[in-house]
């Protein structure tokens, strides 16, 4: 696979940034809204977004920032064990996956990702009550 390009935001205090780096991937790590607000705004689009979560707390701001500014699919890394709805995200990696299993499961994400991208408009997957009826 192609190097990707990762977005992530949030504290990355169990080193997945350093982890998905030495997988190959070009990660630009964001403290701030402000930061990732202009890493999703850059003339490059992200392969990824990635957010981890806060004590308790999801970035709900980040999450709406990268839904409005990116198409790309969006990873929860979860630092607790808390009740959330996953429908938001594309990959819910929990805080004690091992590294090997979500480094696989978030290559084949961005593969599916980019398959869909590089359709042609006509053959995009129909969304809807129709698709789920075929």
């Amino acid at each position: 696979m192609p190097s990707a390009r990762i977005i992530h935001f949030g504290s990355d205090d169990c080193h997945r940034v350093s982890v998905l780096r030495s997988a190959g991937y070009s990660v630009e790590d964001c403290r701030s809204l402000r930061a990732f607000r202009e890493a999703l705004t850059a003339k490059a689009s992200p392969d990824a977004v990635f957010i981890t979560e806060r004590e308790g707390e999801l970035q709900g701001e980040a999450v709406s920032l990268s839904k409005c500014f990116s198409s790309a699919p969006l990873v929860l890394f979860r630092r607790s064990h808390s009740d959330l709805s996953s429908g938001t995200f594309d990959l819910v990696v929990d805080s004690l996956t091992p590294p090997k299993r979500w480094l696989e499961e978030i290559g084949e994400l961005i593969a599916r990702s980019r398959k869909v991208e590089d359709r042609p408009r006509g053959l995009q997957p129909e969304v809807g009550p129709a698709a789920v009826d075929a």
